[in-house]
């Protein structure tokens, strides 16, 4: 395992943790609408890097290279993947 694919796990470790906690803050308290816009806004946006980065890596690792913005889009990135 490259040490570059250890930081990617990392960092999806990291925001599997960070989303478990907004989510349990989420639920027991009752934010404003804009704050509780603002939690879902991050937890989504961390989700959809970590998501891109590590289709990436899987795209690398087969080499195939695609842009990583078009994870989400691209029929021939998501090729294999359900949605």
């Amino acid at each position: 395992m490259h040490e570059r694919d250890r930081k990617l796990l990392a960092g999806l470790a990291r925001v599997n943790a960070e989303v478990g906690d907004v989510t349990i803050a989420l639920l027991s308290s009752q934010p404003d609408d804009a704050e509780y816009a603002a939690a879902l806004r991050q937890v989504g946006t961390d989700l959809a890097r970590v998501g891109a980065s590590l289709m990436y890596r899987a795209h690398e690792l087969d080499g195939k290279l695609i842009d990583p913005g078009d994870t989400l889009t691209d029929p021939v990135a998501q090729e294999g993947n359900s949605p």
